[in-house]
């Protein structure tokens, strides 16, 4: 069966109903308040945008202590890692409790496994959007049932599903069958640093004129540490977008 695994780490506690004042002092930059609401808790998966630049980019909270946050290296579009650049001032976004949070930090250094060390430097404040909002965004994707499988890459991307476009399998609708709608399938999704296997079902086939495959399918009791990730990633695709000139996404 399925294992419906997320290849990360486990998210920690859920945040307390009772939120605490948050503080931090320019000198120590030290972290404080609720995690998740007045900064990323460990293992939260982030939109990352240097100030000044147009692109944003993803990454993850690996650790935290008391004073600093223990980054990732992000990565871009492409999957490539940025250069780290001292004292760059950092602007990080991600999927709190009550929708999507933003606290500005300072880079101060990069450790000796690669993660970037980054310091808060004020408050969290709360971003608008809508909910599950699809953003374009190429992303390589297995999909296995029975004994198939198909290797392709995501057209769009959302918490809610994908449509993805899969290279030609000569026996499929042949030796093998197509897959029944709402069919259980299996998905593998690489996130960069992160791979999600998960249960999607198959909602439509869209017909094309090559012998590509473009199939839509729907998430399936998606764990929250990956619908997390894939917000981060839908979120951070969007404001890339915006940043192009593109304004009318789907």
């Amino acid at each position: 069966m399925l294992d419906n695994r997320l290849r990360l780490p486990m998210m920690g506690p859920d945040t307390v109903a009772t939120r605490r004042s948050a503080w931090w002092t320019e000198e120590h930059g030290m972290v404080a308040g609720v995690p998740n609401v007045d900064h990323p808790a460990a293992a939260t998966a982030l939109s990352v945008l240097p100030l000044g630049e147009d692109e944003a980019l993803t990454a993850r909270v690996r650790r935290e202590s008391e004073s600093h946050l223990y980054l990732s290296a992000p990565r871009n579009a492409l999957g490539e890692a940025t250069p780290f650049v001292e004292r760059d001032m950092l602007e990080l976004s991600w999927q709190a409790d009550d929708g999507l949070r933003s606290v500005p930090a300072d880079a101060v250094a990069v450790t000796d496994d690669g993660l970037w060390k980054v310091r808060i430097t004020g408050p969290a404040s709360k971003i608008q959007r809508r909910d599950a909002v699809r953003a374009p965004i190429g992303l390589s994707v297995t999909l296995s049932w029975d004994r198939a499988t198909l290797v392709g890459s995501t057209a769009d991307l959302s918490e809610g599903g994908l449509l993805a476009v899969f290279r030609p399998h000569g026996d499929l609708g042949v030796g093998v069958p197509f897959p029944t709608r709402n069919q259980s399938l299996t998905l593998s999704l690489d996130l960069y640093s992160d791979e999600l296997v998960t249960e999607v079902a198959l909602v439509r086939r869209r017909p094309r004129q090559d012998n590509l495959h473009e199939w839509s399918l729907r998430f399936v009791d998606l764990p929250d540490p990956a619908a997390d990730l894939i917000r981060s990633h839908v979120f951070t695709a969007l404001r890339n977008a915006r940043a192009r000139g593109i304004t009318a996404i789907y």
